[in-house]
């Protein structure tokens, strides 16, 4: 790789490990927040919901602010809010913790929507190693958040508001990195997730692609734990297990968009996906003795799909706005269906009594990956939209 590609590749990770902080630090320490604030179970699940419904939600903003300024100073902006939004949420009061969990989720759902689009118009021969490092970037700033959530709230002292204000300083470090980017010219570009983007199939075969494997993944980050429970394991046990899954995913979220940018074609990148995520979980069902082999395929399975999920909208579109809308739009698509993976599963478990037939519906959400999967990967483009 040239430096220019070497800085703009270190800028992304910088920028992507801050866009899943939000979502990985609070659950570790939602008993300690649920006691002090009285929160009630379902708005614990509002508080832990929010987030990924402004990824849906507030996604289409993304091209649209585009037009208007330089992505790189979005970018930077996006940095400072969630710094803002994070450190309000350990302001201390339930207003607080929702307001600054709202204001991230804004600022993370249009970084997360610039980022594929600034790639493709900065670095076209270089859109699958960047993608692949924004996709490897996304998962290990997760891992951290939620490996380091209960460690930092020891050493600040057992307060779980300082454990979740702290990640406001890497947010900084971000715009800091990004501030000299946005005080050149920058990247302005059109379009939007209009009517006759709506109307594309192969559009929606992206977007409902990137929505299921989505559910599935916030189906098992939710209840995986939970499943290993009641196979015996203990709630550490589960929760390593559900760690090392979390882990595996680096590899395959940046491999993954390597290989299909060198593709015409990605079926068989999509298969193999499938069906090692699929067969982990059916291992799971069937030899749960085994778990840890079982949940490294799951693993695998969920971070490749995550990296092809991230790629096939720069791949399809015709043009640098096609990407912006098709993006937006496989975002918004895309994470309003995946908020129903956990609801999903947690409302068949009250209706069966044990966790058998949840299992089976993950497997199957797994499998559906294929059906909008069969359209997205086909060497095809979306026609340039209209300015």
């Amino acid at each position: 790789m040239n430096r220019p590609v070497v800085r703009m590749a270190l800028a992304v990770v910088l920028l992507a490990l801050n866009l899943r902080t939000i979502f990985a630090s609070l659950p570790p320490l939602l008993a300690e927040v649920r006691a002090d604030l009285g929160l009630s179970a379902g708005a614990a699940g509002l508080l832990t919901t929010l987030p990924v419904v402004c990824l849906g939600a507030l996604a289409p903003l993304a091209p649209r602010l585009a037009r208007r300024a330089p992505i790189e100073r979005l970018l930077v902006a996006c940095a400072l809010l969630t710094a803002a939004g994070t450190a309000l949420r350990g302001a201390g009061g339930v207003a607080a913790l929702f307001a600054g969990t709202l204001v991230a989720g804004a600022a993370v759902a249009v970084a997360q929507a610039l980022v594929p689009v600034l790639i493709r118009d900065r670095f076209p021969d270089a859109t699958g190693t960047l993608t692949g490092a924004f996709s490897m970037a996304l998962t290990l700033g997760a891992a951290l958040a939620a490996g380091l959530a209960v460690p930092l709230e020891r050493l600040l002292g057992d307060e779980w508001t300082a454990s979740l204000a702290i990640w406001a300083v890497p947010a900084l470090v971000a715009a800091a990195v990004w501030a000299p980017r946005a005080a050149r010219p920058g990247t302005i570009v059109g379009g939007g997730p209009g009517p006759a983007l709506l109307r594309v199939p192969l559009a929606w075969s992206v977007a409902v692609f990137f929505g299921v494997q989505s559910m599935a993944f916030y189906a098992g980050l939710a209840w995986l734990p939970s499943i290993l429970r009641d196979s015996g394991y203990d709630a550490a046990d589960a929760g390593a297990l559900q760690a090392l899954a979390q882990a595996v995913q680096l590899m395959p979220a940046f491999v993954v968009p390597v290989l299909a940018a060198r593709s015409r074609g990605q079926a068989a990148l999509l298969v193999a996906i499938v069906g090692v995520g699929g067969g982990g979980l059916v291992g799971l069902l069937a030899a749960p003795a085994a778990a840890g082999l079982w949940m490294v395929l799951v693993g695998l399975g969920q971070g490749g799909a995550l990296g092809l999920a991230l790629i096939l909208p720069v791949l399809r579109g015709g043009d640098v706005r096609t990407v912006a809308s098709l993006t937006a739009m496989a975002l918004c698509a895309g994470y309003l269906i995946a908020a129903t993976g956990p609801w999903l599963l947690g409302a068949i478990r009250d209706a069966t009594g044990d966790w058998t037939v949840p299992l089976v519906v993950l497997i199957a959400m797994t499998a559906a990956e294929l059906l909008p999967g069969a359209g997205a990967v086909r060497d095809r483009s979306v026609s340039p939209v209209p300015a």
